[in-house]
């Protein structure tokens, strides 16, 4: 059979898997792999475990060792285990194209509309928790695997699947375990999600988290002058790094990014924040946290010194501020090159698929693709479902893009090389 043939037979394959892909995303949305804490990881990795087992593509759940868990996660997590899903298609190449998908997914808030765990389709649209963020990006995974199998593909790539947990708290315990522990080590990955219809994305912003501690001294509300309000020393900091932002919001990134305020940095100041114990007490502690996005030119570690000199600068002029900033989450910007085969496979696998020329663009959030460029040194794009609502309410994938998808992972899988 031609590329061409097989190419069609794959497309007329995938378009009458509707019903059935639409019906697994929902038995997939309907484990609620709500992060944190991180609830029912095993049910979750089981059920993808036996969808491999059953195309006869070999699999291991594997279990997260406990202390790896209490390294990389909240204390609220500890007491729910970690597993990931590994499964390998041995093509007998000296090569292994890896495709990554993460099954957890934030907590759901108020104000849906339907039930969030219990999805329905509206219009072409899946809507529930975890539609395009990103269990239907899984959906089309698998399907892209049983197309392969369906029309005897011979992939030119060894073909391996991951999905795993934790990339919605950063990931440690998911693809970045796999990946530091040396389970896997790819020549070329697809991150199956942060890209949809033409858009592919080729790297993601840097991110540094931190929060920031004040200590004050306490004292009674009708006698401030003897305490130290450490609230408005918090507030006088906090003015110091808005000033210090402006600064850098005049820099720009020279990469392609999927929206037009991503190409500066940006800073988020009091994601989480408070302190003090009463209405008539000077507060004599106060906490604020940065969640700072760094263009890929900039670095982790410049911007955390540039965070520590505001601090220490701020503490030399005012003698009564004691602060201290805890570094929480610092990622680097993860970039591959355009001329990267993958890349460039990925663009002609769209514009076959959607007819649209395929883009490359940065991503202005992470995803777990930033294990795979900067420790497993893998090129690496990111491409899923197109869909809306990630991380709010009414959250969809839209059904049409579900067979769009599987057939730009299996054209890849064909053609990378």
């Amino acid at each position: 059979m031609t590329q061409e043939a097989l190419f069609k037979s794959i497309q007329t394959y995938l378009r009458h898997q509707r019903d059935e892909m639409v019906q697994l995303t929902q038995r997939l949305c309907a484990i609620p792999t709500e992060n944190p804490p991180g609830r029912q990881f095993r049910e979750q990795a089981d059920f993808l475990a036996q969808q491999m087992d059953d195309m006869g593509v070999p699999v291991r759940v594997l279990p997260v060792p406990e202390e790896y868990v209490q390294k990389y996660t909240p204390r609220e997590s500890w007491d729910y285990p970690r597993f990931n899903v590994l499964a390998r298609w041995d093509a007998g190449a000296d090569q292994t194209l890896h495709f990554n998908s993460h099954f957890d997914v934030v907590p759901v808030s108020p104000n849906w509309k339907t039930d969030p765990f219990q999805p329905v389709v509206k219009r072409d649209r899946l809507y529930g928790r975890g539609t395009s963020d990103m269990k239907g990006c899984i959906t089309s995974c698998i399907f892209a695997l049983k197309a392969l199998k369906q029309c005897s593909a011979a992939p030119p790539w060894n073909i391996e699947v991951s999905f795993t947990c934790d990339e919605e708290i950063g990931g440690h315990c998911g693809a970045g375990y796999l990946v530091k522990e040396g389970l896997v080590k790819p020549d070329a990955a697809v991150i199956c999600e942060g890209g949809a219809g033409e858009i592919i994305m080729s790297g993601h912003r840097g991110v540094l988290w931190a929060d920031v501690l004040i200590q004050g001294v306490s004292a009674h509300g009708s006698n401030p002058e003897v305490g130290v309000n450490a609230f408005e020393k918090g507030n006088m900091l906090v003015n110091r790094f808005l000033e210090r932002h402006k600064k850098d919001r005049q820099r720009e990134t020279r990469h392609s990014m999927d929206r037009e305020s991503a190409r500066r940095p940006s800073m988020t100041l009091g994601g989480v924040s408070g302190g003090g114990a009463k209405v008539n007490t000077i507060p004599d502690d106060f906490h604020f946290t940065i969640d700072r996005r760094l263009i890929p030119e900039e670095s982790v570690k410049q911007v955390k010194s540039d965070f520590r000199e505001i601090i220490q600068t701020a503490m030399q002029e005012d003698k009564n501020l004691k602060a201290k900033m805890n570094l929480l989450m610092g990622l680097d910007a993860a970039i591959t090159d355009p001329d990267e085969m993958i890349c460039k496979t990925a663009r002609r696998a769209v514009r076959r698929v959607t007819g649209k020329e395929g883009k490359l663009s940065v991503f202005g959030a992470f995803t777990d693709m930033h294990f795979f460029v900067n420790h497993a040194k893998c090129p690496t794009i990111g491409y899923g479902v197109e869909g809306d609502g990630i991380h709010g309410c009414d959250e969809y994938l839209v059904v049409r893009s579900l067979a769009d998808t599987a057939r730009v992972f299996a054209e890849i899988a064909l053609t990378v090389r």
